[in-house]
């Protein structure tokens, strides 16, 4: 084997098979409707109506069905916000002298399989953990083989609960809880179907849901499973577009290029119907950056403060102790100076903050709404001046 043409790994002959990687399409679109469109505009804003609460008829006097008041409209505005892009060449040069192995229209599709598609599916799936978690459709119980159907069944109760369709729902879980689902017996006598299920290795439908196993890569990290039906979100793609320049300037070969216009947003009357299990709750991000500050001090560069939150930092010795220290939206955190407790952030709204790291190397900012329950968090590496 021979290298030639600045050090790329040429070979002298090549296999005409290429060792292709695992890739699976996207199974994110089994969760979202397409109801709402977004052609020619970045933003929908979505109208909803309240009712009104039933009083008891009045037989005398003048408002005898109640004081009557003007019903408003609530808005919801889904504005679109991811925007992404890649580009890669493919020399004519190695093209040839690869015996055409780098082909430019499989690149191309392998770029779709193995990275537009887990980062759109990923980002659905936590989109709706995320609003899940917030609306206190969660649960972080451990789960065993003797009460992985339980669980599940816990889930489909909340959303029955919520008034949300029977049919139609669909619970993406990890092949972890899948496997512990397998073996739970409540699962195994739930009917002949479910036996059946089981011998073929195909989860197939239960209780009337249809259930997909997803790779943990694309779920949030410690997610057992997650019950939704399309109803509650919609994610547009507005732009997916790919091109493939033969020969342009300056270049001999393919230059490929590729844009994608995307996001996903849960409907605010139909958030109920999501439900997340995981191992811990998943927040909203936050964006937290770092630089030197001044001497043994770092600057946490952050977005302004919502109106109504309020935001504070901790310090950690490293990634494991962050780790160890999770957030529930469903526990009030502590934010005062003593040991232990989170640091008010009272300069936030210059969105720097000078604050004395020491030996820490891990920084975790949070933003609490009124009651200090955790809404969102970001974290970043210590940079100290």
């Amino acid at each position: 084997m021979a290298l030639v043409g600045g050090g790329k790994n040429l070979a002298s002959k090549y296999a005409k098979q290429i060792d292709e990687r695992f890739t699976r399409e996207s199974q994110a679109m089994m969760a979202l409707n397409n109801e709402y469109d977004f052609t020619g505009v970045d933003t929908v804003n979505v109208y909803s109506i309240p009712v009104v609460p039933l009083t008891d008829y009045q037989r005398v006097g003048k408002d005898r069905y109640g004081v009557p008041d003007d019903l408003q409209r609530n808005v919801q505005t889904l504005k679109i916000t991811k925007d992404r892009a890649f580009t890669f060449i493919i020399d004519r040069g190695d093209k040839l002298q690869s015996m055409m192995a780098m082909d430019v229209g499989k690149a191309l599709s392998r770029q779709l399989k193995e990275v537009w598609v887990p980062e759109f599916d990923t980002y659905v799936f936590k989109t709706l953990a995320v609003e899940a978690t917030a609306r206190g459709n969660y649960n972080n119980a451990q789960i065993t083989k003797t009460n992985a159907y339980e669980m599940f069944l816990k889930g489909m109760e909340a959303l029955g609960n919520a008034n949300v369709p029977d049919q139609g729902r669909v619970a993406f879980c990890s092949y972890g809880f899948a496997n512990l689902l397998k073996q739970d017996t409540a699962f195994m006598k739930y009917s002949n179907l479910s036996q059946e299920m089981v011998i073929k290795g195909v989860m197939g439908e239960c209780d009337g849901c249809r259930i997909v196993k997803v790779p943990s890569s694309r779920l949030p990290a410690g997610a057992a499973f997650l019950i939704t039906h399309p109803i509650a979100a919609t994610a547009p793609k507005q732009l997916e577009e790919t091109k493939i320049h033969d020969n342009p300037p300056g270049i001999s070969g393919y230059l490929v290029e590729g844009r994608f216009i995307y996001d996903c947003f849960v409907l605010n009357e139909k958030s109920k119907a999501i439900y997340y299990h995981g191992s811990q709750p998943v927040l909203k991000d936050l964006t937290v950056m770092t630089a030197p500050g001044a001497s043994g001090k770092t600057q946490l560069i952050v977005p302004p403060v919502l109106e109504g939150t309020k935001r504070a930092y901790k310090l950690y010795a490293d990634q494991a102790a962050a780790a160890a220290d999770v957030l529930s939206p469903t526990t009030a955190v502590t934010i005062g100076t003593s040991a232990g407790n989170w640091t008010d952030m009272t300069s936030t709204p210059n969105l720097v903050n000078d604050v004395t790291a020491g030996s820490n190397k891990i920084v975790r900012v949070i933003d609490v709404d009124a009651t200090n329950h955790p809404i969102s968090v970001g974290s970043a590496i210590v940079n100290k001046g």
